[in-house]
């Protein structure tokens, strides 16, 4: 298991509301160049660096708190992912915050099914069917392909939402910065 670095989330940044419907703020660019390095580190399989780098800058982004939630998952510490997205994307206990771009939404996923809460991952992706963010359906087919190599009792499981006892690996990278 990696090591877990300790994440203190900054105040979020607030979603902006315009006449066209709500939308994520704009990234300035120093959120820019931090995910570009951070992008880098990932693609060297380096995110506790990326981590490290992220929780360096101090940028309240929502984009930067994304970035945090998919190093965490990649660290294998998917409990401490879903409290970053948690609060960057649910509304009291159950509401998501339907403005909030999908590879976000997708990432919660990733993070519920890494620690083994079945329901919660398909209840987030469920959510997700009218989504046409190209993550979505990568993680959707990696999730089906890998079901396919349960055998029938961990079929079984799956279906009643029950952690399946193999390891769930996808063959992707899990979690995408955007």
């Amino acid at each position: 298991m990696s090591p877990q670095l300790a994440v203190v989330a900054p105040p979020a940044e607030p979603l902006v509301f315009s006449d066209a419907g709500p939308k994520v703020p704009q990234r300035p660019r120093e959120v820019v160049d931090l995910l570009t390095h951070v992008n880098v580190l990932l693609k060297d399989d380096e995110p506790a660096k990326a981590l490290e780098l992220i929780t360096r800058s101090r940028l309240t982004s929502p984009w930067a708190r994304n970035a945090m939630g998919v190093c965490q998952i990649r660290l294998g510490n998917p409990h401490t992912a879903i409290r970053i997205y948690r609060a960057l994307l649910v509304t009291g206990d159950i509401y998501f915050l339907d403005d909030s771009p999908a590879v976000f939404k997708v990432n919660f996923a990733l993070a519920l099914l890494m620690n083994e809460n079945i329901p919660g991952y398909q209840k987030t992706m469920a959510g997700l069917k009218d989504e046409d963010h190209p993550y979505v359906g990568t993680v959707r087919n990696a999730v089906e392909a890998w079901r396919k190599r349960l055998n029938l009792w961990q079929r079984i499981q799956w279906f009643f939402g029950f952690p399946p006892q193999r390891h769930i690996d996808l063959g992707i990278p899990l979690g995408q910065l955007e």
